[in-house]
């Protein structure tokens, strides 16, 4: 029977791998074997992070799982960069994305079309997820818009693609409602949830077209808050630029724009506001104007590599981050198993000490009820009579009749006839008596259980089985993770020299 390694179907499938990898770009397969170590392709949601080094699965465990069983929070890079378009309605936002994944995606008009969130990504069909859907595609962006729940739904699109043009296959577009004033509502905070995306973008790229400029209040009104977080992340562009064909009128609209915006952004040193329009839709005439819309596509790129940069030291931080974690764990697992021995040691004398009062009222209670006087118990039972003698109790109680008939010195009416062999030991009535002495022993006894039971609290320490699979767990890091992220590396800076050492 022929085996499933040796099959034709598994042939097939290898063959097939092997053409999508020989597709792929360099920064695609790095982005895609970065991703693989955090997680497995179409796994689940990772459950919260909660420390369980004993469910720990050496070599299997990605870092998604490995962080969450070890009680760390961890969240996977992302293969995309997300570049987000703001500006005002009518502004060219639909078109210059139309335009750079060469595939008519997003409706465009005169009229307002983009009137919620509509995210533009690469995928292996074409396909239109609504609402909870793309929340469910984009799931980093959950906690950022909960508070948005449930006005937000209708407001959210994705439009996938099976465009490959330029760099769309790592590039999540991010197309913002065109803001408008006066009376038009919006079903939702827009200005809010812009802000609110923004934190998971890459670049942030601001259109101002010759009609609106930068007069409409609601745009300035998210620039300026966007520019007080993500100063760094924003470009802006006069889009259309083919529709004002005289270059004084641009420039004029550009004076006026940037005088606008002067007192609504921070980083005014070495501001632009380069122009672009469309090559596909310029109108006649338009060949001479300054038309830098590939300059946005360098931007994306740039962005693209700085991802890429960003993804494999965000894993070299991570395997740093779980192998310190490991290590105190061993440590602290360490300092209680040795704390757990002296308690073990100190605990079980102190409980062998406690039988020792045992022994001595034992030893009493014997020489108390022993047949024959003491003088003879020295001789049956010495090691009884020393205990006795070593507690210090003198045995001077009248012995029984029954031991006057063996003392071979005895008179016939029970008196003694020397008073030689009754012993010397602090007086005619003892020290302790009988109750007293078996009362001492007893609290004696408890007293010693109590400390030994005190001294026997152990601290919690782990299995042998669960150390072995940290320190399985910690070497797969330190060793297979971190020597894939280096020869990842190799690979990207492989292709950044062209050979050049």
């Amino acid at each position: 029977m022929m085996s499933w390694a040796a099959s034709p179907q598994r042939k097939g499938k290898e063959a097939a791998n092997a053409a999508m990898d020989a597709a792929l770009t360099v920064n695609e397969r790095i982005l895609r074997d970065i991703a693989a170590c955090y997680a497995e392709p179409g796994a689940g949601e990772t459950a919260e992070p909660q420390l369980d080094p004993a469910a720990l699965q050496p070599g299997k465990d990605k870092l998604m799982a490995i962080c969450s069983k070890l009680g760390l929070s961890c969240i996977a890079p992302r293969r995309k960069i997300n570049v987000m378009i703001v500006g005002n309605h009518s502004a060219g936002k639909s078109s210059y994305i139309n335009w750079y994944c060469c595939e008519h995606v997003q409706t465009t008009a005169v009229a307002i079309e983009t009137s919620g969130f509509s995210f533009c990504t690469s995928g292996k069909k074409r396909e239109t997820l609504r609402g909870k859907a793309t929340l469910q595609l984009f799931e980093h962006l959950r906690h950022d818009l909960k508070g948005f729940f449930p006005a937000i739904y209708p407001g959210l699109s994705t439009e996938v693609s099976t465009s490959k043009e330029r760099c769309f296959n790592l590039v999540t577009f991010i197309d913002t409602p065109g803001l408008v004033d006066g009376s038009f509502h919006y079903p939702f905070p827009v200005e809010d949830i812009i802000v609110a995306m923004a934190r998971h973008t890459d670049l942030i790229y601001v259109l101002f077209d010759p009609i609106g400029q930068a007069l409409c209040d609601r745009t300035m009104n998210v620039i300026e808050r966007l520019n007080e977080q993500h100063a760094t992340k924003m470009r802006y562009f006069l889009s259309k630029a083919d529709t004002v064909p005289l270059e004084r009128d641009r420039q004029k609209v550009i004076v006026q724009i940037t005088q606008n915006l002067s007192s609504r952004i921070r980083n005014k040193h070495a501001f632009e506001l380069p122009s672009l329009y469309i090559p596909d839709k310029s109108s006649t005439g338009s060949e001479s104007i300054d038309n830098n819309i590939e300059r946005t596509c360098d931007e994306i790129e740039s962005a693209v590599h700085q991802n890429v940069q960003n993804n494999l030291d965000k894993l070299g931080e991570d395997c740093q981050l779980i192998d310190e974690t490991i290590c105190s764990l061993l440590k602290q697992d360490d300092v209680a198993r040795a704390h757990n021995r002296r308690a073990a040691l100190y605990g079980y004398a102190l409980l062998a000490l406690s039988l020792q009062p045992l022994l001595f009222a034992l030893a009493f209670a014997l020489d108390k009820m022993a047949l024959p006087p003491l003088g003879q118990l020295r001789l049956v039972a010495p090691q009884a009579h020393a205990i006795a003698i070593a507690v210090g109790v003198a045995l001077v109680d009248s012995p029984p009749p029954a031991a006057l008939a063996l003392r071979p010195d005895s008179t016939a009416d029970g008196a003694d006839a020397t008073e030689a062999d009754r012993p010397s030991l602090g007086g005619a009535a003892g020290l302790l008596s009988l109750q007293q002495f078996l009362g001492g022993c007893a609290a004696l006894f408890v007293a010693l259980q109590l400390a030994s039971l005190l001294v026997r609290r152990y601290r919690p320490a782990y299995s042998s089985r669960t150390r072995a699979s940290l320190v399985a767990t910690r070497s797969f890091v330190s060793s297979d993770l971190r020597e894939r992220k280096a020869r990842l590396y190799k690979s990207y800076l492989d292709q950044c020299s062209s050979g050049v050492s």
